[in-house]
């Protein structure tokens, strides 16, 4: 019988929900058979994802989501890393895995089944921005979302044997100026973020972690000084144990727990400041006011845009949701995490909501904004974030 890799959400004994991921290998029987796979993706697609919530108000929504679970990146190795020959064949090194195919496809179907009446069956180049970071994964996961958002119906049918897959074209922009998805990267952020490596307050909580940065170094080989550090290697050793890899033993005492913590102080470094905060997610919120007001202006246009993909890295979702000031509780977002920014219409007044998917329950979650209600009034919404958006480009420092 085929198996397949399916993210199946069920409660524990703790009446928390976990993931069941089979082993790595059960797809490779399949890889052959392309319709095959993409019937056991739908198979594997799960049924809890969205509660019924009222979406006939949705004018627009905005979406930003991870990519899915991925090999281990080389450049993340550490000198004693057990696996450093280790070639990651088929995938290669930092690439989706099959499992991280099917999760960003459930993705795409999810959202399709939120928002169907919204986007209506007949795709049109109009209805959609979709953007992506300029890496191998996070192009492969939009494509997938797109192939589960947009299957072609009636007249788009375009394969003769039925393919349920259209080309749905998406775009990029090279790290070095993606101010919206990248902006980590902007000379003026890299300026303040060294000035917060260098003070005196990150470097006593550093020092708390002494002991253990001392027996990292002994075990890893690496010359580890910074949260950043320990933050790579937290996404060498999970991605290995996903892949099946066994650990070393020293990493027992260790991982997950205190390198994960000391992997999420890296999200508070990277936002510690409102210019680091102004720099690393202000431009995407930046956008998406802006794309909503122009949406609104436009809104007698039925053909209009009806939804906006990014597809990013879990630092995107972390930085965000610190942004917004909702990161509670603090953690490592998953493989396809996704916050979703809904604008609603009713009596001509308009509205924001906020939702978070991190596969913690079985239910996309309602997130309430700091002095708002569910729904937050556009106004509003632009008057709380108005410090930390960028006036122009220049503050990046391009």
């Amino acid at each position: 019988m085929t198996r397949c890799q399916c993210y199946i959400t069920v409660p524990n004994k703790n009446s928390k929900f976990i993931s069941l991921i089979p082993s790595q290998a059960n797809m490779f029987n399949i890889r052959k058979r392309v319709p095959v796979f993409l019937a056991l993706i739908s198979a594997c697609t799960p049924f809890f994802i969205h509660k019924k919530e009222e979406t006939d108000t949705v004018i627009l929504t905005h979406v930003i989501f991870r990519h899915g679970n991925r090999t281990t990146d080389k450049y993340d190795l550490y000198p004693k890393d057990p696996y450093l020959k280790y070639d990651y064949f088929p995938y290669d090194y930092g690439q989706l895995t099959n499992a991280g195919k099917v999760k960003e496809y459930t993705i795409g179907t999810s959202l399709r089944e939120r928002y169907d009446s919204l986007l209506g069956d007949v795709y049109y180049p109009d209805i959609i921005e979709a953007r992506s970071t300029d890496f191998n994964r996070t192009k492969m996961s939009l494509e997938l979302v797109l192939a589960g958002l947009f299957p072609p119906r009636t007249a788009q049918i375009w394969h003769p044997m039925n393919l349920t897959w259209q080309p749905v074209p998406y775009n990029y922009l090279p790290q070095a100026v993606d101010k919206e998805l990248q902006g980590h990267l902007c000379p003026k952020y890299i300026e303040e973020y060294n000035k917060v490596q260098s003070s005196d307050k990150y470097k006593a909580a550093f020092n708390k972690y002494n002991d253990t940065v001392e027996y990292l170094k002994k075990n890893t080989g690496s010359n580890i000084s910074t949260f950043n550090d320990v933050y790579g290697l937290y996404f060498v050793l999970t991605t290995e144990q996903e892949f099946g890899l066994k650990l070393p033993k020293w990493t027992e005492s260790v991982y997950p727990d205190l390198i994960t913590e000391m992997a999420i102080k890296e999200y508070l470094t990277g936002t510690g400041t409102d210019t680091l905060n102004r720099l690393g997610s202000g431009y995407l919120v930046k956008k998406i006011i802006e794309d909503t007001q122009a949406r609104i202006k436009d809104k007698a246009n039925k053909h209009g845009k009806k939804i906006y993909l990014y597809s990013a890295h879990e630092s995107n979702i972390a930085k965000l949701l610190l942004f917004l000031g909702i990161f509670e509780p603090r953690h490592v977002p998953n493989y396809g995490s996704y916050i979703i920014i809904e604008v609603h219409e009713k009596d001509d007044k308009y509205g924001v909501k906020v939702f978070y998917q991190d596969y913690q329950s079985e239910y996309v979650n309602l997130v309430r904004l700091p002095a708002c209600q569910d729904l937050c009034p556009l106004e509003k919404f632009i008057s709380l974030y108005q410090d930390l958006i960028p006036v122009d480009d220049s503050e990046c420092g391009l």
